[in-house]
């Protein structure tokens, strides 16, 4: 299987259950493979030997904060494309000012629908002959 064909693997950091199945659901359902990860620790081992097309990422994880992983993650996005998509209830403008300054890839406010998920997870990762 060539790179082009090879499923797009997302990698859900989240620590709601329910929210983590729902979005785990809706990648499988567009086609996609996904991991959650219900913390920055879990993301984190996973990141050592696996490399996802896409990182989902709530702000508001217990411990470590979103951001503060994040700013891990941009290190290694440095040597390879992996695509950050933030997910956050809070809805005010400094997250986002932070979400700019971060280089997120996008964003979406708590609670969301599967076509807003799908539709960003899709522009992201396939292209538009697809």
């Amino acid at each position: 299987m060539s790179d082009s064909e090879k499923k797009k693997l997302i990698l859900i950091v989240e620590d709601t259950e329910d929210l983590a199945g729902f979005i785990k659901l809706a990648i499988e359902e567009i086609g996609m493979d996904a991991h959650h990860a219900s913390d920055a620790a879990h993301a984190m081992a996973f990141l050592e030997d696996n490399r996802p097309d896409l990182i989902i990422l709530d702000i508001g994880l217990p411990g470590v904060s979103g951001w503060q992983l994040l700013e891990t993650i941009n290190e290694r996005r440095q040597l390879e494309k992996i695509f950050v998509v933030v997910t956050t209830a809070f809805q005010d403008p400094a997250n986002r000012l932070i979400g700019k300054l971060q280089d997120v890839d996008g964003y979406l406010n708590k609670p969301f629908r599967f076509k807003e998920l799908k539709d960003i997870v899709t522009g992201l990762l396939l292209p538009e002959s697809e």
